[in-house]
């Protein structure tokens, strides 16, 4: 299983450079073309969004993976070392219901929102939800992990 984790980690580590990559271009040549040409790209703006809020929901999956998120571990760290796991857990499980709460809801708003069009793009809007389905699926199984390895914080 962390075999799989491992992998899916990867794979979303690479789209994540890719997608960053595809930002920084659109918006630097749109700067460009802006300022420099007093022109500018109706679908510059619009690509940008998107790749940042995928750059935003993949990263959070990721960030999870590697316990690079923000936790606040006062309660935790205050507890004795024999309930320090079992409450370890509890909270990564209850970050993964959460998360999957997220997935869940994101896809139903997506679902909803798809035949609705980008303003300069003939795509939907609901790719902009599609990476919060995404990380936040992958948010709750890095969770669940972390809680059946009962490793806190």
């Amino acid at each position: 299983m962390n075999a799989v984790l491992e992998a899916a980690d990867r794979a979303v580590r690479a789209a994540l450079v890719g997608i960053v990559s595809i930002m920084v271009a659109v918006v630097f040549a749109q700067v460009v073309a802006r300022y420099g040409f007093n022109r500018s790209f109706g679908w510059a703006d619009e690509i940008g969004r998107l790749a940042f809020v995928w750059s935003i929901f993949l990263g959070m999956a990721v960030a999870v993976r590697a316990r690079g998120h923000i936790a606040i571990g006062l309660v935790l760290h205050a507890m004795p070392g024999v309930v320090r796991p079992a409450l370890g857990a509890a909270i990564a499980l209850a970050c993964a219901a959460l998360s999957a709460v997220v997935a869940w809801e994101g896809a139903i708003i997506a679902l909803d929102q798809w035949d609705e069009q980008m303003m300069s793009l003939d795509l939907s809007a609901g790719w902009f939800l599609v990476p919060v389905v995404i990380g936040g699926a992958l948010s709750a199984v890095f969770f669940v992990s972390q809680a059946v390895a009962r490793t806190p914080r």
